[in-house]
């Protein structure tokens, strides 16, 4: 994984700690010393080993950390006299024979098992060199991480929309989850009110712990900050929330289906409303209904409901439906122009509207 560090630890007989997982053991003769065939002190060759992957690091400990499903790297350096080795990863699986194995451990440890002890066994012409100082603690993911089964999720959260629940091919990973009907997630995550599964497969707006991106926090890999109803009563207002890179479409995008209806399912907002030629997210407004930060209440022509319209900007010119332009405001908050009233808008602030 990209990012992640390179470690290389001493350990064994006599030798001091370093940065990294090595360990050096010596062929022990049955009266207690070292000895070759001649009767002089001989030593195995050294068994180090290099870790990579780890998030990471504690070199007194030798232990790699980081998050479930944790993929970690192991290879012997030096030596070349040994030429076969065993591993064992301590997590249940079986060992393997590689010389330089990539393993995963995909669930996170339990109080009765802080780490997962790695150990290896190498063999040269002469014996082994067994070695286990290398650690390994896999740490369970927070709200909104992705994940593949409900044991990876920390904190009473469960794996949502994992492959085939119905929640859509952008999914390719469920993410870690959980209702928040009161609006409280916990640090890192915000309650945002979303319909990850499609209306076929019983899929309904519901109040979900989501992680937090606001204030230009980044989304992990494969994630897309969006702008998400919040969690809890019509009137709590907005939050940026990270969801899989085409899961829903964000507020302000057409919405339109391949067969021209409009597709309230596609939205983050949960309403494709009927606005320009291909629709768009977005959602009723006014009588304690808020707009996202830097959107406006607009009363658009013939409409019964005030809808929430976005700014328009050089990153978003509003150009993707040929039936919308910026529309400025006029002044304070009730700028009209043609059959448009920006009920609650910014002074000098164009908006994207029908023109």
């Amino acid at each position: 994984m990209g990012g992640r560090s390179i470690a290389l630890v001493s350990l064994g007989l006599g030798l001091t700690a370093a940065l990294g997982c090595q360990q050096h053991a010596y062929v022990v003769a049955l009266d207690g010393g070292a000895r070759d065939g001649g009767g002089d002190v001989a030593t195995s060759p050294a068994l180090t080993i290099s870790v990579t992957g780890c998030a990471t690091f504690d070199v007194p400990t030798a232990t790699c950390k980081g998050p479930a499903p944790l993929t970690v790297s192991f290879a012997p350096i030096g030596s070349p006299e040994l030429t076969f080795f065993r591993w064992t990863f301590g997590d249940g699986t079986p060992a393997s024979t590689e010389a330089a194995p990539t393993h995963t451990f995909a669930l996170p440890n339990s109080s009765a098992q802080p780490t997962y002890d790695v150990g290896v066994v190498g063999s040269y012409a002469k014996g082994t060199v067994t070695g286990m100082g290398c650690h390994v603690a896999v740490s369970p993911l927070g709200a909104g991480a992705a994940c593949d089964v409900d044991e990876q999720c920390g904190g009473g959260l469960q794996c949502l929309c994992k492959l085939g629940s119905g929640c859509g091919p952008a999914f390719t990973r469920g993410i870690c989850s959980t209702s928040c009907a009161t609006g409280f997630c916990g640090p890192g995550a915000v309650c945002a009110t979303i319909a990850l599964g499609s209306p076929a497969d019983g899929g309904a707006p519901a109040p979900i712990c989501l992680a937090d991106c606001s204030g230009g926090g980044a989304c992990a890999p494969g994630f897309a900050c969006q702008q998400i109803p919040s969690g809890g009563t019509a009137s709590a207002g907005w939050v940026d929330a990270c969801l899989p890179i085409g899961a829903a479409k964000d507020f302000g995008a057409s919405c339109r289906d391949a067969n021209g209806a409009l597709d309230d399912a596609a939205c983050t907002t949960g309403h494709c409303a009927d606005i320009g030629a291909l629709g768009m997210c977005s959602a009723p407004c006014g009588s304690g209904q808020s707009c996202p930060a830097g959107a406006a209440c607009a009363v658009l022509a013939g409409a019964a409901t005030p809808l929430c319209l976005p700014a328009c900007s050089q990153a978003a010119p509003c150009t993707g439906d040929p039936a919308l332009r910026c529309t400025p405001t006029a002044s304070g908050d009730a700028g009209v122009d043609g059959g448009l009233a920006i009920t609650a808008g910014t002074p000098g602030v164009d908006y994207c509207a029908p023109g």
